[in-house]
């Protein structure tokens, strides 16, 4: 993924968002992005009826361009023949959404035809171990991620998409940080420059952090864990967590809900859905690969299922103390 623009403000966003993965070397790119500081040039969209609208967006497909119109705030012109993509916008915070989901949504669609499929989860390695927690949007990940972080024995696998490949096996994908009113401060390397904020639009404004602030708690990029503590989260209105074993089917509904379907997962269907029977063919490759993936990883984890009360650190606890006395049997 190649981005250019001339806005310097923008780069150093999205630096941030994917510290780990930025290269300063030419390298040829799967699909590149160029980004304008301009008014959306709205009149290249031809006078045709839309293909897609949702509460973001207006799609117009014509051939192998696809015209997003986002109300009249930004406009993307997709290529799809030639992997490219060009954004206009003036606002700046618009800009910086969009582009962040549209790199997700592109590099995820190329990583599911690679056999490499985002789980909506938090990941964190204890040793050879990967401890993968499932939960929906809003279910307190970021929160009990930062207690985990909070101890050295821990190193981030990915905040909230690590990847799974076709033998269960959980690879890293350490993008930054997203975090909740509620989540612990933790030792940050730089603060005023690694803490920063996006604008979500109808989700709001959510503090981040990029992962240059935290040296020497990312696991390295080549890494592969075959060992797989798999929970999946709840929660319970209590101010203590029960963790405790899930069975086969139960923990399948999980994987099937947040990794084959993919609830919560950051990125936006006008950059992964596409029209044609070609994209049909490869969608359909997709969902086949993606059952394989996850059905790998379900026989090959240690599945359990955590009541999740209303004391993070408390449940943090719970799962290390586990970890400890099980190790070795997992």
């Amino acid at each position: 993924m190649k981005v250019e623009s001339e806005a310097s403000d923008l780069l150093a966003l999205l630096k941030k968002d994917f510290s780990v993965f930025v290269r300063a070397e030419e390298v040829i790119p799967d699909f590149s992005l160029q980004i304008f500081l301009n008014d959306p040039p709205l009149e290249q969209i031809p006078n045709i009826v839309c293909t897609m609208q949702t509460i973001n967006s207006i799609c117009y497909d014509i051939h192998d361009v696809r015209y997003c119109d986002y109300y009249g705030d930004l406009m993307v012109v997709l290529n799809k023949k030639t992997n490219s993509a060009k954004m206009y916008s003036k606002n700046l915070s618009k800009i910086h959404e969009v582009s962040y989901l549209l790199i997700l949504s592109r590099i995820g669609k190329r990583m599911d035809l690679g056999g490499l499929h985002k789980l909506h989860a938090f990941s964190v390695a204890y040793k050879d171990l990967a401890l993968v927690c499932m939960m929906p949007m809003k279910g307190g990940k970021s929160t009990l991620l930062m207690e985990f972080l909070k101890d050295s024995r821990f190193k981030i696998i990915s905040d909230d998409i690590p990847l799974v490949d076709w033998q269960g096996h959980i690879r890293p994908f350490p993008i930054k940080i997203g975090l909740s009113d509620k989540a612990v401060e933790l030792k940050v390397l730089n603060p005023d420059e690694n803490y920063y904020f996006m604008d979500r639009g109808q989700y709001g404004k959510k503090k981040l952090l990029s992962l240059k602030g935290l040296p020497g708690k990312v696991v390295e990029l080549e890494k592969s864990y075959e060992k797989v503590l798999l929970i999946e989260a709840f929660r319970y209105n209590s101010q203590t967590s029960i963790l405790k074993d899930s069975s086969f089917l139960s923990t399948g509904k999980g994987l099937l809900k947040h990794g084959v379907i993919g609830f919560g997962l950051p990125m936006v269907i006008e950059y992964f859905w596409e029209n044609g029977w070609r994209d049909f063919l490869t969608k359909t490759k997709i969902f086949c690969f993606r059952c394989i993936g996850f059905g790998a990883l379900l026989f090959r984890a240690k599945r359990m299922k955590l009541f999740l009360g209303r004391n993070p650190e408390e449940a943090a606890e719970v799962i290390m103390k586990y970890i400890a006395a099980n190790y070795e049997k997992i």
